[in-house]
Parts: structure tokens; C-alpha cells; sequence
């Protein structure tokens, strides 16, 4: 029912990126790239305005590096008494590596870099990551810490332990491909060349991928009204208003194409959502005016995981054969399950939704394998 999404993967994702860290730089200074290179333009006294090498690759850790040097060059063009210090400075702290790779480095110290400017970034909503919110953490965890886990923590960085783990997962599939960048990743930013160089030659391309099945429209209400009792005699012990709450929420999910988590995540099922400028207000979904069935989607769950696509407005997707759609599935009758996980672990949080989900579709007999 809904797309399964990989982060930070992807040469259109490295280019929003991009287009992101160019609005961020300092007036007067910006930031280009030429190939697989980041370039920063900017204009001195004497010479025009001109893209300069900083020794920044076009990847997420060059993106964040070149940030850091445009401002350091913005504060160093105010500062100008002398073009020749002023390229003398930039060839040293600009140009070159600001520290050389430290070959007695374990990979519990690398590990602690990488993890801190993990944290120390925004994510890709530009909100501030949070130590303490279970879908920040879970998002670490499955970036990285799941394969840095394996690394023998107290031993110096060799490229033969790192192999080692990477090994651990087939190739062509998309586990052997996450393992190996968050490697690159480790090694990058700790400036190990020798052994990054070993990494990149890796072939990382998924070619192993799981088989996906699909249900039509005509499938799921004839089971969603089996499912309900419209169409069949239900036991005499089964709970028909969890039946009915998930059934909305499964419906929701069809109707908006929403991910599970975002369909509990939705502001205005019972009350009109006010934007905090107090300019926009959007009539509660159940109200009889908001004859367009717009929904507030926000950016946390009822659970308080976060939402993917952060906050935004969707609209239902009606189909030209069934125009009664939104009342033929009582969308505008909104009814949440109220179940609630009773652990607070981190992976139990951001999973909970489809697993509780999941096993609603396979113990109801869900016409195929529907992917939550």
C-alpha cells in the first residue's frame, strides 16, 4: 500500500542535496561543481568571480565540508589586507587536507566521528536530529550502526576487517550495497585513501530484489467488506470495531497513497488543523465543508516517530470507475486503532504501525501480500 523508500541512496537524491547546500552558503561566496568535484566561486580584489578547487568531492560528506569552508572563506574575504596572504591561507587551509589520516585510528574512534556528525546535521526535512527521538535513532542505526556493529571495535582500521564485514552480506543485494557505502563512509571521513580507493572499485549495484505483489481496487473491498461482515457471517467473538478502525486506516492508505505510519500522523481526522501563522486553517476531515478532503499530514506520529515526508497537504486520488470512492470506503468517518506499543525501544516504536498492520492482513486473510 505504499512505496518503500531508501534514504540518502541515489545520484537525483545527491543533486537535492546539493541544490540545499548551495542556498546555505554565505553571501558572497557560493558553490559549484564540476564532475565528481565541488568548486567555490566567489570574487577578490583583483580577480573576478571564479570557481576555485577545494578538495571537496560531490558526495554528502564533500557537500558538508564545502559548507564549512565557504564560510571559512567569507570570513577570510573580510578580513583581506593582501591577495598573496589571502592565497597563501587558502592553499593551506582551503586547498589542502586540513589533517593528515591518523594510521593508528581504531574503529571505535572513527565510528565516534562519523556518529557525531551524524547528529550534528540536520535531516533531510532540515530539522534538527534529536538523541532522544526513536525514528532519529533508528535512522543512524540502519544507516550505519547495524553494519558498524560488527567491527571490532578496540582494532586499528585495516581494509582486511572491514572486508571481513562486508562479506557478511550477499552481493547485488540491497544490504551488501548499504554495508558497503556506510564503509565508505567511515573510511572517507576518516580520511583513509588507501583503503576508500579499495572500496569504491566494489560493485555495488542491486541486482537481487524482492518479489513485490500487488491488489487492485476490486480485490480489497470485496475483502475489506468480508473482512468487515457486510458480506460475511464474522465469528461470534470477533471485535468488529478493530476490524473496522484498521480497515479505515488500510482505505486511508489507498485513498491518499500514505505510508502507515503517515495515515497516524494525520492532524485534522476530528478538528480543523490552524497553521502557527494562524493563516491556513483546514476543516476537519470528518466536517461536512472540507468538500475536497484535504488532510494535514504532520511530522510526528501519535507515537511520536517521525514522518518521512515531513509536514504537508494531500488530496484523495479518485479513480474515474469509482467516484463514490470516499464514501463507498467511510473515509470521512475517521476511526483510529487505539492500540499502543508497550515498549519503548527504539526499533519497537518505528516498526510498530506495520507490524501491527501486517498481522491484521494475514489474519484476516488479506487477498494477497500486501506491502504495508
Amino acid at each position: 500500500m505504499s512505496k518503500d523508500y531508501t534514504g540518502e541512496i541515489g545520484y537525483e537524491s545527491l543533486l537535492a542535496d546539493f541544490g540545499r547546500y548551495q542556498k546555505q552558503t554565505p553571501r558572497g561566496v557560493g558553490m559549484t561543481r564540476k564532475g565528481q568535484n565541488i568548486y567555490l566561486q566567489f570574487k577578490t580584489t583583483n580577480a573576478a568571480r571564479k570557481p576555485y578547487a577545494c578538495n571537496c568531492t560531490f558526495t554528502l560528506d564533500g557537500m558538508v565540508d564545502a559548507l564549512k569552508k565557504s564560510n571559512k572563506v567569507a570570513e577570510a574575504l573580510k578580513d583581506l589586507s593582501s591577495e598573496s596572504e589571502f592565497w597563501q591561507w587558502y592553499e593551506k587551509e582551503i586547498k589542502q587536507e586540513s589533517q593528515l589520516a591518523n594510521d593508528r585510528l581504531t574503529f571505535e574512534e572513527a565510528i565516534k566521528k562519523v556518529e557525531d556528525d551524524f547528529w550534528s546535521r540536520p535531516d533531510r526535512r532540515k530539522k534538527k536530529r534529536s538523541r532522544n527521538n526513536p525514528s532519529h535513532i533508528q535512522s543512524w542505526k540502519v544507516t550505519y550502526g547495524n553494519y558498524y556493529r560488527h567491527l571490532p571495535l578496540n582494532e586499528i582500521i585495516s581494509l582486511q576487517k572491514i572486508e571481513k564485514v562486508i562479506s557478511k552480506w550477499k552481493k547485488g543485494t540491497k544490504l551488501y550495497g548499504e554495508a558497503v557505502s556506510a564503509m565508505r563512509k567511515l573510511t572517507r571521513f576518516n580520511k583513509q585513501k588507501s583503503i576508500l580507493l579499495v572500496l569504491e572499485e566494489l560493485d555495488t549495484v542491486q541486482t537481487d530484489f524482492t518479489e513485490l505483489q500487488t491488489i487492485d481496487l476490486e480485490q480489497f473491498i470485496e475483502w475489506k467488506d468480508r473482512t468487515e461482515g457486510i458480506t460475511s457471517t464474522l465469528h461470534k467473538n470477533s471485535r468488529i470495531d478493530v476490524r473496522k478502525a484498521w480497515l479505515w486506516v488500510f482505505s486511508t492508505q489507498i485513498v491518499y497513497a500514505l505510508r502507515i505510519s503517515e495515515v497516524f500522523a494525520i492532524k485534522n481526522l476530528f478538528e480543523p488543523y490552524v497553521t502557527k501563522d494562524g493563516v491556513l486553517s483546514i476543516p476537519a476531515l470528518n466536517d461536512a465543508s472540507n468538500t475536497d478532503n484535504l488532510i494535514y499530514i504532520g511530522e510526528e506520529t501519535a507515537i511520536g516517530t517521525t514522518v518521512k515526508t515531513g509536514s504537508r497537504l494531500a488530496r484523495p486520488q479518485i479513480p474515474p470507475k469509482y467516484p463514490n470512492l470516499i464514501d463507498k470506503l467511510s473515509i470521512k468517518t475517521p476511526l483510529l486503532p487505539v492500540n499502543k506499543p508497550e515498549s519503548k525501544n527504539t526499533s519497537t516504536l518505528t516498526k510498530f504501525y506495520a507490524k501491527e498492520a501486517r498481522k491484521k492482513l494475514v489474519k484476516w486473510g488479506s487477498p494477497k501480500d500486501v506491502r504495508i
